[in-house]
């Protein structure tokens, strides 16, 4: 068809911002993490699905998977613990697969959404790059950067330089946004939306939390979605725990080669956290000669990192949660 000029243009659902000079917010990568829990089921929802699956095997009448006794507080105590067993495997654990959890997970850098978007198993929905401008995006920094003065000067130069590349680029009309954006770093950020079932969810976390293999803003993540977990499901801090040992570093930090000698299976950067401390290694079995919190900048200060302190906050709100629920169950 033609091109019509007596058409009125359409309105456009980005904001154009051709001729505009960047805007550069710098952030803490680990303070500038956000997560939303934007939709879930009910606790009472969970609860029923749990007893109508597991009931349903042995049950004479479609009616006996009915709940009857959620008016009475040991009728409510036992519909938990049947939903416990579920989560902790001890149960039919298929309920888990009825239940949908779609969080907000802001302040990623594009290093984050790398590690996310391998969980096959979850459904996104993405801050879009390629038609909407970045140039006002903001940028993240890692504590150590900031604590390293002749690092953080060149660090935030790079991405101003590499933002005003890509604005240039924009503004000239012969070089696509889809194209510019290919110079922006991975310190930009992003917001994604993610939605899993319970069961992936608790697999996410359990996988996530690993402080060994595991970037620090990934672990924050996986502490911060069980934080919000257990607020609408106390039922699952039966099943959450971030002071297990981490045995897949455990068990491939050093192991046989075959040859006489020892090798790694897995990731060794650090030194083992004291939870994983349950082998022998040499010091030089690890990429670096200390634990992970103390790489911490040329002007190190030596107080409890960045991390250190959010980690501690949402494992508290955790473990209050926990007691919370152990109470009502009537465990102490």
């Amino acid at each position: 068809m033609p091109q019509n000029k007596n058409l009125k243009p359409i309105e456009l659902p980005m904001v154009l911002k051709f001729g505009q000079k960047p805007k550069t917010e710098f952030h803490n990568n680990l303070a500038h993490l956000k997560v939303e829990l934007v939709d879930h089921p009910t606790r009472e929802q969970a609860i029923n699905v749990a007893w109508q699956y597991v009931k349903a095997t042995w049950a004479d009448h479609p009616d006996d998977t009915n709940m009857t006794m959620m008016n009475k507080a040991h009728g409510r105590r036992e519909y938990s613990r049947n939903l416990e067993d579920v989560l902790n495997f001890r149960a039919l654990p298929t309920p888990m697969e009825c239940l949908g959890f779609t969080f907000k997970l802001s302040g990623l850098s594009f290093q984050e959404v790398t590690h996310i978007i391998r969980h096959r198993a979850g459904s996104f929905a993405a801050q879009c790059t390629g038609d909407r401008d970045l140039r006002d995006d903001p940028a993240v920094i890692p504590e150590a950067v900031e604590n390293s003065p002749e690092f953080l000067e060149r660090w935030k130069r790079l991405v101003e330089e590499s933002k005003q590349l890509y604005a240039d680029m924009c503004d000239s009309k012969v070089v696509s946004m889809m194209d510019a954006r290919m110079i922006l770093p991975k310190a930009m950020t992003s917001f994604y939306l993610m939605r899993l079932n319970l069961k992936d969810l608790l697999g996410f976390v359990s996988q996530r939390q690993d402080m060994q293999i595991q970037p620090a803003a990934d672990n924050l993540l996986a502490a911060y979605m069980a934080r919000e977990l257990v607020k609408v499901l106390p039922e699952t801090s039966t099943r959450i725990s971030f002071n297990k040992p981490d045995m897949h570093y455990v068990k491939t930090f050093r192991v046989p080669d075959g040859k006489g000698g020892y090798t790694s299976r897995g990731t060794n950067l650090y030194w083992p956290e004291p939870k994983n401390d349950l082998f022998e290694y040499h010091p030089n079995d690890s990429i670096y000669q200390s634990r992970r919190e103390d790489i911490n900048g040329t002007n190190n200060p030596g107080t409890p990192t960045v991390f250190t302190q959010l980690w501690e906050e949402a494992l508290e709100e955790i473990d209050y949660q926990t007691e919370k629920y152990n109470t009502y169950m009537g465990r102490k």
